[in-house]
C-alpha cells in the first residue's frame, strides 16, 4: 500500500513540474518582468541617421502595475551581438522632424493599457544573432530573446 501511495505522489509531482514548464511561458515572444510584459512583434534592419545598419525591434508593451509607467523605466534591457553590447542609435521619423522612432519607450502607459514601442540599436554585422536580456532593476527577474538577423533580409 505504501508503494502505491509513493508511486501516486511521485506521479503527481512529475506532472506538477511538467505543468509549470520551469516558469517559462509557452510563447517565446512574450517577455514578462514583474507587473510588465512585452510581446515581441518583429524586427527590421534600417539605416540610422549616420548611415549605420540598425536593428529596430517592435514590441507591444503592457503595464499591469497600479501606476503609470514607461517601457524604458519598467523593463531594463541589454542588447548584445557576438558578446559585444550594442550601442543605442537615433532614427528620425522624417527629415523634417526631430521626433525619433523610439520615443514611445519613454511614454508613460496607464495601468492596464498597452503601447507599441520600438528599440533602435546599431548592429555590428548583419549575420550574428542579437541577444536581448530583459530584467527588473535588481535583476531578480530576467527573460531573454534572440533575434536571427538572417531571417530579416
Amino acid at each position: 500500500m505504501k508503494k502505491i501511495i509513493a508511486l501516486i505522489l511521485t506521479a503527481i509531482m512529475v506532472f506538477s513540474f511538467a505543468a509549470c514548464n520551469g516558469g517559462k511561458d509557452e510563447d517565446p515572444n512574450l517577455i514578462k518582468i514583474g507587473d510588465y510584459q512585452a510581446v515581441y512583434k518583429g524586427s527590421e534592419i534600417v539605416k540610422d541617421s549616420d548611415g549605420n545598419d540598425t536593428l529596430v525591434a517592435t514590441y507591444d508593451y503592457t503595464n499591469n502595475s497600479k501606476e503609470a509607467q514607461s517601457f524604458e523605466w519598467s523593463i531594463f534591457y541589454t542588447l548584445t551581438q557576438g558578446g559585444t553590447e550594442l550601442e543605442y542609435t537615433t532614427i528620425f521619423v522624417s527629415e523634417d522632424s526631430y521626433d525619433t522612432l523610439d520615443e514611445s519607450t519613454r511614454q508613460d502607459v496607464a495601468p492596464g493599457e498597452s503601447l507599441e514601442v520600438k528599440m533602435t540599436y546599431k548592429l555590428n554585422d548583419l549575420t550574428t544573432p542579437v541577444e536581448i536580456k530583459f530584467s527588473d532593476l535588481l535583476e531578480s527577474e530576467t527573460d531573454s530573446l534572440t533575434i536571427d538577423l538572417t531571417s530579416l533580409k
